[in-house]
C-alpha cells in the first residue's frame, strides 16, 4: 500500500510524468518494432528498434535502418504512431488521459501544457486539447491530399494513400522519416512533392499558438476589425522568414560550385529553399549531405541548433531566443538599457532565459560531440577519424536539435555511439519542457543580497 502511494506521488510531479511517459512510449515502441510482424524480413536487433523508437517519439528522424524497406506496414504504422505521439507531445496526451478518467489537473500540470504551446492567454484544457487535435488532423489531412495528387500517378491507390499520409504526418511533426531509400532526393526537382512537405514543416515549426492567433487575426480582418498580432507572433514570423531567406541564400552560395553545379536555376532554387527549411528540425533531405562542403555542414549545424519556434514540434534553442539575443546585442551596442522588439520592451526574465538556454545548448553540444568522438574510437569510423570528425559533430547536433539530418554515418555507429545519440535525442526533445516544469515548481527563497565585486570579461 505504501509503495503504491509512493508511486502515485512520484508520477504527480509533471516533470517526472513527462520523462516517464516518453520513456514508456519509447520502450513499448521499441518492443513492437522487434516483433516479426513489424519487419519485412528478419526482425531487427532490439538496440536498433529502440533507436528507431527514440527517433520517432523525439520526432528526430535519424535512422539506423531504412523504414520503407525494413519495416512492414505494421512496423511503419507503429513508427508513424510514435511520431504522432511525439509531435503532439506526451504532456498533452497525459493531460488528455487524466481528463478522460475524470482526475483533477494540478496547476503545475496546467502550466506545463500551456507552456508547451507557448500560450499568451489562459484557455480551458479541454478546449485546448480539442483545438490542438483538430488543427493537427486538418493540416495533416490537407498535406496528405496534396501529396496524394502526385503519389497516385506513380503508385497503386492503397500505397499512394499510405505514402501520402505517412509523409504528411512526419513532415508536420518535423520527424523526417521517409519510405523511400533516398528520402526525397529522387523528388528534389518535383515541386508538387517538395513544396507541400516544406509548407508542412514550416507550419509544424511555427507553433500552435501562432497558428491559432493567425486564424483569429485573419477572421477579425475579414470582419473589418484592426487588431495587431502579439509580440510573440511577430517575432516568430519575422525570425522564421529571415532564417528561411538567409538559409536559402547561404546554401546557394556555399554549394554553387558543388552540389548545385549541374542544376538549372529552377531546380537549384527548389533545392536551396528546401535545404533552408529542413534544418528547422525536419530531417528530410533532397541532397546527400555526405557530399556537401564543410562550410555547408557548419552552416547547416547553426540552423539545426536554432531550430523552430516555441510550442511547436521543432527542437533547437528556438528562433525567438535568437531574436531576443539579437535585440540584446543591438541594445548593448547602442548603449540602451531596455531591450525592445517591435516597440515593445522585452522582460528581463525573457532575456535571462534566452542567455541561459543558449549557454546550456552550447555546453551540451560541446560535451555531446566530444563524447561521441571518444566513443567511436576503434572500428571503421576511427580509421577515418580526421575526415569523419565533422560528420560526427553534425550527427550530435542533429540529435540534440531533434533534426534528423545526417551525412550517412548513422548506421555505422557502434553500440555506444547509438546509445549516446539516443540520449541526445531524448535530452533535445524533453530538456526544455522538463526544465520549464522544474522551474514552475520551485519555491521562492528568501532574498539574500551579497556584496558586489567586478570580474574581468573579454
Amino acid at each position: 500500500m505504501i509503495s503504491m502511494v509512493r508511486m502515485i506521488a512520484l508520477f504527480r510531479h509533471p516533470a517526472r510524468l513527462l520523462v516517464f511517459s516518453f520513456a514508456a512510449a519509447i520502450l513499448v515502441g521499441g518492443g513492437l518494432l522487434t516483433l516479426p510482424a513489424a519487419s519485412q524480413g528478419v526482425p531487427i536487433a532490439f538496440l536498433d528498434a529502440l533507436f528507431m523508437a527514440t527517433s520517432a517519439v523525439c520526432v528526430t528522424g535519424l535512422a539506423v535502418v531504412d523504414p520503407g524497406s525494413t519495416f512492414s506496414y505494421f512496423g511503419q504504422a507503429v513508427l508513424l504512431f510514435l511520431v504522432q505521439i511525439g509531435g503532439l507531445g506526451i504532456a498533452t496526451l497525459s493531460t488528455a488521459l487524466l481528463l478522460l478518467i475524470g482526475q483533477d489537473i494540478s496547476f503545475s500540470s496546467q502550466d506545463a501544457v500551456h507552456d508547451s504551446f507557448a500560450l499568451s492567454h489562459r484557455v480551458g484544457l479541454g478546449s485546448l486539447l480539442r483545438q490542438v487535435l483538430i488543427w493537427t488532423l486538418i493540416i495533416e489531412a490537407i498535406g496528405a491530399g496534396l501529396l496524394f495528387l502526385t503519389e497516385s500517378q506513380r503508385l497503386p491507390f492503397g500505397q499512394a494513400v499510405w505514402f501520402s499520409v505517412f509523409h504528411s504526418v512526419t513532415a508536420f511533426c518535423n520527424a523526417g522519416f521517409a519510405l523511400r531509400p533516398d528520402n526525397l532526393m529522387g523528388d528534389r526537382a518535383n515541386a508538387a512533392v517538395i513544396l507541400p512537405i516544406a509548407l508542412l514543416i514550416i507550419l509544424g515549426g511555427l507553433g500552435f499558438s501562432v497558428l491559432a492567433e493567425l486564424l483569429r487575426w485573419r477572421v477579425r480582418r475579414w470582419r473589418g476589425l484592426r487588431t495587431p498580432l502579439s509580440l510573440h507572433a511577430k517575432v516568430v514570423l519575422t525570425m522564421t522568414g529571415l532564417l528561411l531567406l538567409l538559409g536559402m541564400i547561404g546554401f546557394a552560395v556555399l554549394e554553387r560550385d558543388n552540389l548545385l553545379r549541374d542544376m538549372n536555376f529552377g531546380e537549384a532554387l527548389l533545392v536551396s529553399g528546401f535545404a533552408s527549411v529542413t534544418p528547422r528540425t525536419a530531417g528530410f533531405n533532397t541532397i546527400d549531405y555526405g557530399q556537401a562542403t564543410a562550410a555547408t555542414l557548419y552552416f547547416t549545424m547553426v540552423l539545426m541548433l536554432i531550430g523552430g519556434c516555441p510550442g511547436s514540434t521543432a527542437g533547437g534553442i528556438k528562433a525567438t531566443t535568437l531574436g531576443v539575443l539579437l535585440a540584446l546585442t543591438r541594445a548593448r551596442y547602442r548603449g540602451e538599457r531596455g531591450i525592445r522588439l517591435f516597440n515593445r520592451n522585452v522582460p528581463e526574465a525573457n532575456i535571462t532565459k534566452a542567455v541561459w538556454v543558449v549557454a546550456l545548448a552550447l555546453m551540451m553540444v560541446t560535451v555531446g560531440s566530444i563524447l561521441l568522438l571518444a566513443i567511436q574510437i576503434g572500428g571503421p569510423i576511427h580509421a577515418h577519424s580526421g575526415e569523419w570528425s565533422l560528420s560526427l559533430q553534425f550527427e550530435a547536433i542533429s540529435a540534440l536539435g531533434t533534426t534528423g539530418l545526417s551525412t550517412g554515418i548513422t548506421p555505422q555507429l557502434n553500440e555506444g555511439g547509438k546509445m549516446l545519440i539516443m540520449a541526445l535525442m531524448f535530452i533535445g526533445r524533453l530538456g526544455p519542457l522538463t526544465i520549464a516544469l522544474a522551474i514552475a515548481r520551485q519555491k521562492s527563497r528568501p532574498a539574500v543580497s551579497y556584496a558586489e565585486e567586478q570580474v574581468m570579461i573579454g
